[in-house]
């Protein structure tokens, strides 16, 4: 299997992925959410726009990232709104550059869901930018070992928050509590 190595979009990680041919139908709904090298054939694979509403596309995601976890033994998370509202906010502010794409005040966004939620002991975050379906980003999340840590964690709730510039770019966010 050939591999190609690639700079992950979503934090910056070197990841080493198999090279997919979209010209192979078993791929053409599966191909991993990244930005691969601008002379591959891949790079024109996104479409210019995802058609899907944003809480369409929140519950699609927290599906995929639910059967993922079913499929290993894991058990579901439970979609919290409090916490979806604190993740669409940290996407939007992503999108205006309010805060630089990344994880910068995750700390502060616990410690908000906390005080409205109660406690948590622990609590985690994965983000991405693209315009990819929702497949395309947990697949992306997957391939990641630190996102795909998160997604395996031991959480309880989630929320999931995407924000969608005009050119189609989406920002996403979803935060795991425990």
């Amino acid at each position: 299997m050939k591999l190609s190595v690639l700079l992950c979009r979503f934090c910056g990680m070197t990841l080493m992925l198999p090279l997919l041919s979209l010209a192979n139908p078993a791929f053409a709904n599966t191909a991993p959410a990244y930005s691969p090298p601008a002379n591959t054939a891949l790079s024109s694979h996104h479409p210019s726009h995802i058609q899907t509403s944003a809480a369409s596309m929140s519950s699609d995601i927290l599906r995929y990232v639910n059967d993922h976890r079913r499929s290993i033994g894991l058990k579901s998370l439970q979609a919290n709104s409090f916490i979806s509202s604190v993740a669409l906010e940290h996407s939007r502010n992503m999108l205006s550059g309010k805060t630089r794409f990344g994880h910068d005040g995750l700390r502060q966004r616990i410690e908000r869901i906390g005080n409205r939620l109660g406690p948590v002991r622990i609590g985690a975050e994965n983000v991405a930018s693209g315009p990819m379906s929702a497949r395309e980003v947990v697949n992306g999340w997957l391939h990641s070992p630190g996102h795909r840590k998160n997604i395996e964690g031991d959480f309880k709730l989630t929320g999931i928050g995407l924000a969608t510039r005009r050119d189609g770019v989406i920002y996403f966010t979803q935060i795991f509590v425990r």
